[in-house]
C-alpha cells in the first residue's frame, strides 16, 4: 500500500502526503487532523491509487459507529506509516513512539508495579513505567513475607537487597540452625499468621531470639 514514486508525481498525491505528514508529525492524531484527512478522502474517494483506497476503506470502517476509539486511532497511525514512503515514514514513526511513551503510565503498568512493590507510584510516563517494570522483573525487591522474616530476626539491614539475594541468605541462615525455622512457625501459630498478612509491621523487630529460646526449651 506504500505510495510509489510514480504516485508521488501526481498533484493529488502530493497534497495527500502533505496532509498525512502534517497530521501525524507530532505523534498524536488530533480530531482536527482526522477531520482534515476524512474531508480529503471524501473528495478523492474514486482516485485509483491503492494507498488512497486503503485509507478510504479504513476510515469508513472506523467511523461507521460515529466514534473513534484509542485503538482505532492507533490503527490509523500505523496505516499512515504504511502508506507513506520511507523518507517520510521514519520521522512519523519516531514521533509516534516518542509521544506514546511520554503519555501517562497505563493502569495495567501501574497495577503490575503495585503487585511487585506493593506501591502504586504517581506521575510516571509509559516509558518510565516500562523501564521500572523491566528492572523489577530482572531484580524484584524483597517480598512482604521476606521483610517479615528480616524483622523477626532483626536483620533489616538486608531489606534493600533483592528478592533473590534475601532468599539465598535465608537458605543459609536456616541451614545454620533448623530451630530458627521452628521459631518462626511458633510465632505464626501464636499470632494467627496464616500467610495472608500484608503489613510487615505485624512482626515485631527482633522477636526471633525470644521464640528461638522457646523452641530450645521444648526440645530440652
Amino acid at each position: 500500500m506504500t505510495l510509489t514514486r510514480t504516485h508521488l508525481k501526481m498533484p493529488e498525491i502530493e497534497e495527500f502526503v502533505v496532509i498525512l505528514v502534517d497530521i501525524a508529525s507530532h505523534g498524536v492524531l488530533e480530531y482536527e487532523g482526522l477531520q482534515k484527512l476524512t474531508d480529503w478522502l471524501n473528495g478523492h474517494i474514486h482516485l485509483d491509487v491503492p494507498a488512497v483506497r486503503f485509507m478510504v476503506d479504513l476510515m469508513l470502517r472506523v467511523c461507521a459507529d460515529g466514534q473513534i476509539t484509542d485503538e482505532e486511532i492507533f490503527e490509523i497511525q500505523l496505516a499512515i506509516e504504511r502508506v507513506l514512503p520511507k523518507e517520510y515514514r521514519t520521522h512519523i514513526t519516531e514521533a509516534r513512539k516518542s509521544a506514546f511513551y511520554n503519555q501517562p503510565a497505563t493502569d495495567n503498568q501501574l497495577d503490575a508495579i503495585a503487585r511487585i512493590t506493593y506501591e502504586r507510584p504517581a506521575g510516571l510516563s509509559r516509558r518510565e513505567a516500562s523501564e521500572m517494570l523491566e528492572s523489577l522483573f530482572r531484580n524484584p525487591p524483597a517480598s512482604h513475607r521476606q521483610i517479615m522474616f528480616l524483622r523477626f530476626w532483626n536483620r533489616m539491614d538486608l531489606a534493600t537487597k533483592s528478592r533473590r539475594e534475601i532468599s539465598e541468605w535465608m537458605d543459609v541462615f536456616i541451614q545454620g540452625d533448623q530451630a530458627r525455622w521452628l521459631a518462626r512457625d511458633l510465632f505464626k501459630n501464636e499470632h494467627g499468621d496464616d500467610g495472608s498478612q500484608r503489613d510487615p509491621s505485624f512482626v515485631p523487630i527482633g522477636a526471633g531470639e525470644k521464640y528461638l529460646r522457646k523452641v530450645y526449651r521444648q526440645y530440652q
